[in-house]
């Protein structure tokens, strides 16, 4: 565990600019690339202390590896980019810029608690669990698997489908919840339920679904204790005094990360209203937007499977797609006459460095990095980061504390990406 507040020492955990919902707010909690979610990419310094790397050899330091510069070197390759030829050229065709001096925004201050650090140890704790399989009737707690085939106001249901659930956390809805307590291993249970309107699976709102579960196995979560062995043997502290020191250093760099993005997406998109747009755009722009705005879910599609799911899970149409589409035209249409005009430049060297570090940070090469995220998108963000730096400057900044419905807010939408992991772990289970 003491790798996972190293790690976010390093480097910021980042999303990239412009996809998904740009009104979401979606907080770092571990070391694995996420999301996406909806962060500017901007690039950390090459060790938490400022100073420069040992030229001779780069640290893996996910894998505990030493690898050798010039192999580092060649494996980061990348071809030669222009990094202003991925602007939208002419942008003032389409833009006419305003007044931007003055724009209020908002700099969310934090204060992290005693409490927020042990609920952060109680998560780390249950994800340091192992599961058992338990002879015992299910309760609460307990992780239900099962095939399950669920049909929707007597439509054909698709085939069964391998799932599971945690009893207490509501995925299926209370009362599916209620159904499943007390079932033990190989128990057929046949049951209806009539959902509410604001089930988070879309499908099944506001209509009756019948189920046909046949239960696979009943396991119960041994959580360790939290002692100075477990500190010792799992975070490679050697007291809780440093481990939860560390706890809330990590928590105070992700709530300002988080902070940070919420004042420059705030910033930007009150310099957007303030930006004239002519309705037109590059043939080719919004092909490119669309599809961007449509990565933000496929991380959550696995092999073989299809995003128009995922997105059927979160509820989003397709007119919420052309509706992200078209808000992200306007933003790169903004910031590339923003950066024309202002003779904002990112050099090739500042982006052949920024996607050699994150794509160290996330255990990429280099060229599979820009690959998954792509130039465009990439290059765009760096620039953003330029941009709303200038802008921040003549922008009127207020601070106020981080209020307790933001926190429901990220709560809210972390339950919801709980969900979709559920789903994604139990090979879209419920898919219809």
């Amino acid at each position: 565990m003491k790798k996972r507040y190293v790690l976010a020492a390093l480097a910021a955990m980042t999303v990239l600019a412009g996809c998904g919902d740009n009104s979401s707010k979606q907080e770092s909690t571990d070391n694995t690339a996420t999301e996406s979610t909806d962060e500017d990419l901007t690039a950390a310094d090459p060790d938490e202390n400022g100073e420069e790397l040992d030229p001779e050899f780069s640290q893996d330091v996910e894998n505990n590896e030493v690898i050798d510069a010039d192999d580092a070197e060649e494996e980061a390759a990348l071809d030669p980019i222009t990094p202003s030829d991925y602007l939208v050229q002419n942008a003032s065709d389409y833009v006419t810029l305003g007044d931007y001096d003055g724009v209020e925004v908002t700099r969310y201050t934090y204060e992290i608690t005693d409490d927020m650090v042990q609920e952060e140890i109680q998560e780390e704790l249950a994800d340091a669990s192992e599961e058992e399989s338990t002879d015992a009737p299910s309760e609460d707690g307990n992780i239900v698997y099962m095939t399950l085939t669920a049909t929707v106001e007597g439509e054909d249901a698709d085939d069964p489908e391998e799932t599971f659930i945690t009893l207490g956390q509501e995925e299926f809805g209370a009362e599916f919840d209620e159904k499943m307590t007390g079932v033990s291993t190989g128990d057929k249970l046949d049951f209806t339920i009539t959902y509410d309107d604001d089930t988070w699976q879309e499908n099944w709102q506001g209509k009756t679904v019948d189920f046909s579960v046949e239960v696979t196995d009943v396991t119960t979560s041994n959580t360790p204790e939290y002692t100075d062995d477990y500190v010792k043997d799992y975070t490679g502290y050697d007291t809780k005094e440093e481990y939860e020191a560390a706890v809330k250093e990590y928590l105070e760099q992700s709530h300002e990360e988080q902070s940070t993005y919420d004042e420059a997406e705030e910033l930007i998109n009150a310099c957007i209203e303030r930006t004239d747009f002519t309705g037109e755009y590059p043939d080719d722009l919004f092909d490119s937007c669309k599809e961007e705005a449509l990565s933000g879910y496929s991380m959550f599609v696995d092999e073989g499977g299809d995003v128009s799911d995922v997105l059927d899970m979160f509820g989003v149409t397709d007119s919420d797609i052309e509706e992200e589409a078209k808000n992200l035209v306007n933003r790169r249409l903004f910031i590339s006459a923003y950066a024309q005009a202002n003779n904002v430049e990112v050099t090739e060297d500042e982006y052949v460095d920024y996607v050699n570090e994150y794509a160290d940070y996330y255990g990429e090469t280099a060229s599979d990095f820009e690959t998954l995220y792509t130039r465009e998108t990439l290059v765009n963000a760096l620039y953003e980061s330029k941009v709303t730096d200038l802008l921040l400057e003549k922008a009127k900044v207020t601070e106020a504390p981080y209020t307790e419905d933001e926190y429901e807010e990220d709560e809210e939408m972390d339950e919801t990406l709980d969900d979709m992991e559920i789903v994604e772990e139990g090979e879209e289970g419920v898919a219809e």
